[in-house]
């Protein structure tokens, strides 16, 4: 886990957790009131807000209840509990219920990583999703703000003539802004996909190992992975969540 995690409070403004999280890359913030723990806010959440000037307090947008799991707590459990509830940041708690640190999904994946823990779903064509939100290159942000509010999906991989060329993040969109401006405004402005893509973009094999998967997110940090096939095809997606059901 991460202990001593940055944290906001119920009453800070959005303003402050969303540029805790664009300046260091923080998937979720602990919610704090009077020391204890009573949300979280994450990156999904502070996407909602269209707006660049809002006097909208944190507790009016985290998500409360919740889940958290006991620092004496099995791993192997903590990522059963993930999966199950859904969740990719967990609150980690004492035995007298203050808070003491954040467990991620990645936090889990690179402990199965590092103590070689055999996944017991072998191939990453077990576990992929074929069914792919994908965006294209000179589609407007504003669309994919869109996508990625309605789906739930942290990224979106690019995709040109079936072939992956890129793949933008919720990240890619907080810190580029120029989605928020034109939603307020109404205005027609067309800003591309391709101006905020990352196009260096890291892929599966549809045939690869999860173990090997496994390595890849957790050496680079990323909870998302396009699965392609011979020549850049796109032919599934992989997240966090399915690796971790491939060990557990």
């Amino acid at each position: 886990m991460t202990s001593n995690p940055v944290c906001v409070n119920a009453d800070d403004l959005l303003a402050k957790a969303r540029s805790l999280i664009r300046k260091h890359g923080y998937r979720a913030l602990p919610v704090l009131d009077n020391n204890r723990l009573v949300g979280i806010i994450s990156r999904s959440d502070i996407l909602r807000v269209t707006s660049t000037k809002t006097n909208l307090q944190v507790k009016g947008l985290m998500t409360p209840n919740v889940v958290t799991v006991s620092d004496s707590e099995d791993v192997t459990n903590v990522a059963r509990l993930m999966v199950k509830n859904a969740v990719r940041q967990t609150p980690v708690l004492d035995k007298s219920g203050k808070l003491v640190g954040v467990i991620s999904a990645l936090d889990v994946l690179n402990a199965f990583v590092e103590r070689k823990i055999s996944p017991v779903k072998k191939s990453v064509r077990d576990v992929m999703s074929v069914d792919v939100v994908s965006c294209s290159p000179e589609e407007n942000i504003t669309k994919v703000w869109e996508k990625m509010l309605s789906t739930g999906f942290s990224g979106l991989p690019v995709v040109e003539k079936s072939k992956v060329v890129g793949i933008i993040t919720r990240m890619d969109l907080l810190k580029h802004g120029s989605a928020r401006p034109h939603r307020e405004s109404g205005k027609n402005k067309h800003v591309p996909v391709r101006k905020v893509m990352q196009k260096k973009v890291i892929t599966a094999s549809i045939g690869e190992d999860t173990a090997i998967v496994a390595h890849l997110m957790t050496a680079n940090r990323i909870i998302r992975l396009p699965v392609v096939e011979k020549g850049m095809k796109l032919a599934g997606i992989v997240d966090i969540e399915d690796l971790l059901q491939a060990y557990v």
